[in-house]
């Protein structure tokens, strides 16, 4: 699950072109996609998705971290545009 420069190539077909290379300077072992950071969470769960508008999306998705010693989540906003009839991850924001 942790970042690497393979794995950001298998997942480019889905993301804008802007933000693969935003991407790309992504340390090793990190994790862009949640949270600029190696801790990396166990699930996810999407939730509110809202229209902004006919080309745009943006979803809320949720983020959990389940341990023994931690139970956590937050909550992160993906936005996904419509190009040439296929939707793909635009931004991530915390």
């Amino acid at each position: 699950m942790k970042f690497s420069a393979e794995g950001l190539k298998n997942r480019a077909k889905f993301l804008t072109p802007e933000l693969a290379k935003a991407f790309a300077s992504s340390s090793e072992g990190t994790d862009p996609f949640t949270t600029g950071s190696d801790d990396i969470p166990k699930a996810f769960r999407v939730g509110e998705c809202r229209e902004i508008s006919p080309e745009r999306t943006e979803s809320s998705v949720l983020l959990f971290w389940r341990s023994d010693d931690r139970t956590e989540q937050r909550e992160i906003k993906v936005e996904t545009v419509d190009k040439n009839d296929t939707w793909l991850v635009n931004k991530v924001s915390r």
